[in-house]
């Protein structure tokens, strides 16, 4: 896991090392454990890299790599957890080895196999590959787009790449500039723009997940998509317990392959039922002296945020995951204010250099407790939400799906599983809506749309809609095969959800030296998981079923039945009614809010002050204002 850089020109002009070093200085965070850089003896192309070390600690391991006489040469960042396997096919085909990094297993098996090593490779990464052969740059993102890769195209000058968009803030002769449209999406809605392409500056663009791009030395790019997974589904059984015994023992595999490492390893544990289920299969393995391949000696310890006093905290259910593996807990408390608060958090708003509906400095919590406890790897478990039905809006959906489709008993038992996932006030009021006797289904759904488009009406108020309708994004592609719910399952995978949540973590890990790790996104899994019917992911009661029913007897079974979900979050209420409160009203009074060309400032400041006047601000309105303030800050305040 690292940082990667490089700028490939089309001209005369030659690539210098002072300003590859400029890329790679400024995610020095993402590689604590060394830097390199190379220039073609030509000068037209050069690559950067900084090194978290976390497989083959020595020199061997070090980046830029060369290969096959220096005809090859890459920058990685990322994990090939099959590396192993893979090392050995390559040498009955006659390949050696001098280093014991996967870095070399990606070289060699670009080398055997071409571009087609991809569909081999078992991990996540972003990477840049120059081969000399064919004067070629080949950089390449993982299927889900796990690892960050960027890119700036001056067509006929230069092509110039990096793991994170605050790189080109150093880029000579480019000057960073906001994306009107594309901000203004981030603002409105912060799940839309990742799946796109874009970001919220114009001209940096994403490789997107699944794709790769070949710069060739005559300013030629093409984009090609090499994943997709509705064309890799699988033949799963009829039988649903045969169904849950192939997920388990896929999931364990997972696991299994992502526990090698030659630094230390924790897992983030929430006392979620994600979160455990990765920790307590690790325990599960252990147990059974599963084959462990390069495990560390430190792999028992759970890092647990905790919230006192508030819904978010979750540590009675942590202790029981770690009272049922005899696990070692370290908590630490999120509502312990940071000194300097307001510092640190614009500070982190320009160090994450996205916008997003709550700080992210509250990433720093989990996994810079993780550093500062001599962690390198975190074993967590994002990726389950967006593939199982994790979210209460998307059971809802389901719901009104199973209505489309006149299937009432199925109906019945998802609405019970919705009501169920709601926090008290919420399930009281929604039941109200639901059971009113004398409205029918059809008049509570009108009132449901006629909210939403009041709340839109408000929201358009604050951003202008001139500026939404600029914004054109490249299509979601959602496979015909996928109905109803189902394909809002596929579009918050893929485009929506899970895109901006990987974006969030690795900015939040890699800021702290620390590489994540993610059982639930094997593609493997993903792809069974995917080719399930309906009723394995949702049903009986439960979202995520056949997760749930994979774990009995290696979960608590009060966390394996929990149905209420709980946000990762900044408390932000909190924050808005105390530490903060000052700041917030004087940044919303400052001219350069009020004044924005990207949003009706006065609108948002006569908002926010009728809930200081009146006492009574919620949290989602908190929500709702945080991603206008986080732009402000990232667009007015000089960096430091």
């Amino acid at each position: 896991m690292c940082g990667i850089a490089g700028i490939i020109r089309f001209g005369t002009k030659k690539v210098e090392r002072s300003e590859i070093k400029h890329l790679t200085d400024a995610i020095a965070h993402r590689g604590p454990n060394g830097e390199g850089c190379w220039i073609h003896q030509d000068g037209h192309i050069g690559l950067g890299h900084r090194r978290l070390s976390i497989l083959d600690l020595s020199a061997q391991g070090a980046q830029p790599m060369h290969y096959a006489d220096g005809l090859l040469t890459v920058v990685f960042n990322g994990e090939i957890f099959n590396f192993a396997e893979l090392r050995e096919e390559l040498k009955l085909k006659g390949y050696f080895f001098q280093s014991d990094s996967d870095t070399e297993v990606l070289l060699a098996a670009y080398h055997a196999w071409g571009k087609d090593c991809l569909n081999r490779f078992n991990g996540f990464w972003a990477f840049a590959l120059w081969d000399e052969r064919i004067g070629e740059l080949w950089i390449a993102r993982d299927r889900f787009g796990i690892k960050p890769l960027y890119f700036y195209h001056e067509k006929d000058r230069q092509f110039v790449f990096g793991s994170e968009t605050i790189q080109f803030k150093y880029l000579q002769g480019f000057e960073r500039q906001a994306d009107t449209a594309c901000l203004s999406v981030a603002i409105q809605n912060p799940w839309m723009l990742e799946g796109t392409g874009k970001t919220i500056y114009s001209d940096i663009l994403q490789v997107r997940p699944g794709h790769f791009l070949s710069i060739r030395s005559n300013g030629e790019v093409n984009e090609t998509q090499w994943w997709d997974t509705s064309a890799h589904l699988t033949t799963v059984p009829e039988d649903y317990e045969e169904q849950v015994r192939e997920f388990r023992e896929l999931f364990e595999d997972a696991v299994r392959l992502r526990l090698r490492s030659d630094v230390s390893i924790g897992s983030a544990l929430s006392g979620g039922l994600d979160s455990s289920a990765v920790y307590t299969t690790i325990h599960k393995l252990m147990r059974g002296q599963q084959d462990t391949y390069r495990l560390p000696a430190d792999w028992q310890r759970a890092f647990v945020a905790v919230f006192p006093g508030t819904e978010q905290d979750e540590r009675v259910y942590a202790e029981k995951v770690l009272a049922h593996t005899g696990g070692t807990g370290v908590f630490f408390d999120m509502m312990d204010t940071p000194h300097g608060l307001t510092d640190r958090l614009i500070q982190s708003v320009q160090d994450y250099d996205v916008v997003y509906s709550t700080p992210l400095m509250i990433l720093d919590g989990v996994y810079g407790t993780m550093k500062a406890n001599g962690v390198t790897v975190s074993m967590d478990g994002h990726g389950v939400d967006e593939m199982l039905y994790g979210y209460s809006y998307n059971v809802y959906e389901a719901f009104q799906y199973a209505r489309q489709e006149k299937d009432e008993v199925y109906a019945a038992d998802l609405l019970d599983t919705y009501m169920r996932m709601l926090p008290e006030p919420q399930r009281l009021q929604k039941e109200k809506e639901f059971r009113s006797p004398d409205e029918s289904f059809l008049t509570r759904q009108i009132k449901r749309v006629r909210r939403k488009l009041q709340a839109a009406a408000q929201s358009e108020w604050w951003v202008d809609p001139a500026l939404l309708q600029e914004f054109s994004s490249i299509p979601f592609q959602i496979p015909s095969s996928f109905k109803g719910s189902e394909a809002g399952l596929y579009q918050a995978f893929h485009y929506t959800a899970l895109p901006t949540i990987l974006r969030n973590f690795d900015l939040g890990a890699m800021r702290n030296g620390i590489e994540v790790r993610m059982p639930f996104l094997d593609y493997r899994l993903v792809s069974y998981v995917f080719s399930l019917p309906m009723k394995s992911k949702l049903g009986n009661g439960f979202t995520k079923r056949i997760l749930r029913d994979a774990m009995k007897d290696v979960l608590p079974e009060e966390i394996r039945t929990r149905k209420l979900k709980t946000g990762f979050n900044a408390p932000l209420l909190s924050w808005y009614k105390g530490d903060l409160k000052q700041f917030i009203r004087d940044e919303l009074h400052s001219a350069a809010f009020r004044n924005s060309p990207y949003w009706n400032g006065k609108n948002i400041l006569d908002f926010a002050e009728k809930k200081y006047k009146q006492n009574n601000w919620t949290e989602p309105e908190c929500f709702r204002v945080w991603p206008f303030i986080n732009a402000h800050i990232l667009f007015n305040y000089k960096s430091t």
